[in-house]
């Protein structure tokens, strides 16, 4: 139901969250304004192009299980400039790249790169998987209390085998998907990843920041916005901010949605309760110190993403090869990969020059993918604090109680982020749905 008068909702934070939150308000007839403190919205679901290259700054991975995301995009008909990608795992073992696609269990049979006692330990996690299956969704993981209980890496070695810790475990649940440590995560996020992410995937040869580009042109998008200050009023709600660091005079709303990362959130609402303040500043975030390389030669190796173990390659996680997963990503014979540093090389090297960082990364890659140091025609550094979501064990019973405070708090302030369950775009994109639904119920309620 359409509310009778016309209302306002301003958004604080312009990426996949917040602006699927005003997206969805702005389709029901609500007045939106988005406050965006980059320069540019998308956040982390962002593309910048440097010399002709398309450069994810973030999240670069979609499953064709982001059933929402896919509505989106051919709600916004940009459909025709999205396909499916290729969606072949490769890992680093014994001086060579073993390829196995996500959405094939002979090729997991086969492969040598996990031996048969390895394989056959997997059959051990069938049963907690039926047992705990709907519980690994994006909006049932705080339900989720078996595999709250311990880490990935504790589950992984006690019930299975050593070899699938550091060969698939590490690499794949740690370093290369929320740039951490799979002895911080819980094991419910390293069955969720398994399976929602090693899926078939879908890109755009635009990058995915297509997505939020789109979304930006459409709405009213604020950029260099600093927000300071969200209070409630008799009247509805007050937003204190400055553009370009000029102060502003104070906004003002029936509501607002907050889309920022969790510890962000409590430094622009004064009036949160301390214990749902306390909650948000703990939730533990990566960072993400990533390189990207424009190449004028593309690589042998046909896989889109090559993970490694730590004691292959103590430095980096992974390799994306973005001109691998669809095709037109990049001019013809071209090539473009990003890599990602574990967590020990980005705590190392967070402060140091930009130079350094991209040599020493691009040396280490080049023993996986020889021949590249020759062909780097240009490079960009992403560095993201906070990055993604490192949820700790026991993670999940303190989201639930936190959900739990949130369903009685003042509906004129909402929340959403990547933070409500499993980091990742599609999440984060669910959670700003979420809000904008819980928002129009208030503003519609007799």
């Amino acid at each position: 139901m359409t509310p009778s008068a016309p209302r306002t909702v301003h958004v604080v934070g312009g990426g996949i969250a917040g602006l699927s939150a005003a997206w969805r308000l702005q389709q029901r007839g609500i007045t939106v304004r988005v406050f965006e403190r980059e320069p540019e919205a998308g956040g982390r679901m962002r593309t910048v192009t440097q010399d002709g290259y398309r450069i994810e700054l973030g999240a670069s991975i979609l499953g064709t299980n982001y059933t929402r995301m896919l509505a989106l995009i051919k709600e916004l008909g940009i459909a025709d400039q999205w396909g499916r990608a290729r969606a072949e795992c490769g890992f680093w073992r014994d001086g060579q790249v073993h390829r196995l696609r996500a959405d094939s269990l002979t090729d997991f049979v086969r492969t040598p790169l996990i031996g048969l006692r390895s394989k056959l330990s997997l059959a051990r996690v069938l049963p907690t998987l039926i047992r705990n299956r709907k519980y690994l969704d994006w909006d049932t993981t705080d339900r989720n209390t078996e595999l709250d209980q311990v880490s990935a890496s504790d589950y992984t070695l006690d019930r299975l085998t050593p070899e699938i810790h550091d060969i698939l475990c590490e690499p794949l649940f740690g370093g290369g998907i929320v740039l951490g440590d799979p002895a911080e995560l819980a094991a419910a996020d390293m069955f969720f990843y398994a399976a929602k992410l090693l899926v078939p995937h879908f890109n755009s040869a635009q990058g995915v920041g297509l997505l939020t580009r789109t979304l930006a042109e459409r709405l009213p998008v604020t950029c260099d916005a600093t927000v300071t200050a969200v209070h409630t009023t008799d009247r509805g709600t007050a937003l204190t901010w400055s553009h370009h660091g000029v102060p502003q005079p104070d906004e003002h709303a029936d509501a607002v949605i907050v889309a920022l990362p969790a510890p962000h959130v409590p430094s622009v609402l004064p009036q949160l309760p301390d214990e749902d303040a306390a909650y948000l500043r703990s939730v533990p975030y990566s960072r993400g110190l990533v390189v990207s390389y424009g190449l004028s030669r593309r690589p042998a190796e046909p896989s889109p993403t090559v993970f490694t173990a730590r004691a292959t390659h103590p430095q980096i996680a992974g390799i994306e090869l973005h001109h691998n997963k669809i095709a037109h990503r990049v001019e013809a014979g071209q090539g473009l990969i990003t890599v990602h540093p574990r967590k020990e090389f980005t705590d190392r090297w967070w402060d140091k020059d930009d130079t350094a960082i991209t040599q020493e990364l691009l040396n280490a890659a080049a023993t996986i993918l020889p021949g590249i140091a020759s062909s780097v025609t240009t490079t960009l550094i992403s560095r993201r604090d906070p990055a993604l979501v490192v949820r700790p064990v026991g993670g999940y019973a303190a989201l639930r109680t936190f959900n739990a405070r949130r369903r009685t708090a003042d509906p004129r302030i909402q929340l959403a982020g990547d933070y409500f369950g499993p980091s990742s775009t599609y999440g984060a994109l669910l959670s700003g749905e979420h809000a904008a639904d819980r928002t129009l119920d208030h503003l519609t309620a007799p």
